[in-house]
């Protein structure tokens, strides 16, 4: 039994090894591909943290809801996009590092603001009008391309959560 359970560890150990080495061996613009299911709404094992020292003049505590569902949406626009790896063309591939691109950035808004490193209303409007210009850029891009339709209602809600959030700092 006890050798079982070693050589289950030592199994496990080499798979996350292997896992590890193979995303440290792809450069930019090479992903590891997900072939699972979408992240179940775990990606943050926290409440939402709205900056404490930080009084921008709205409902702090509804806005790091929405920060927090912008970074969620854009996590499944990429999953789902991710998903068709096996089929991509040289569209796919370059529509793909625009959605990877645009839920780094999504993160990392999230992350800036939960922070406090967003310091002014004005520094945070600036933060979303620019991932609403490029959220509203790529959208149209992908449709004109036609490619990804899966993601198209995921990117939308991602944009309305935008505008949702531009409303509450306007």
């Amino acid at each position: 039994m006890k050798a079982r359970m070693r050589f289950r560890s030592l199994l496990t150990a080499a798979a996350v090894s292997a896992a590890a080495l193979a995303a440290a061996a792809c450069g930019p613009g090479t992903y590891v591909v997900s072939t699972g299911p979408p992240p179940d709404d775990v990606r943050y094992s926290h409440p939402y943290y709205p900056p404490s020292q930080a009084d921008y003049g709205y409902a702090r505590e509804q806005f790091a809801r929405l920060a927090h569902e912008l970074d969620d949406r854009a996590a499944r626009a990429h999953h789902l996009a991710e998903r068709r790896a096996a089929s991509w063309g040289p569209d796919e591939r370059r529509f793909f590092e625009r959605i990877h691109h645009f839920s780094d950035e999504a993160r990392d808004f999230h992350e800036r603001y939960e922070s406090g490193d967003i310091r002014t209303r004005q520094d945070l409007r600036a933060s979303i009008e620019e991932l609403i210009r490029d959220a509203r850029a790529t959208d149209r891009s992908l449709r004109e391309a036609n490619v990804f339709p899966e993601v198209w209602n995921e990117w939308n809600a991602a944009i309305a959560t935008l505008q949702r959030m531009i409303n509450m700092v306007s």
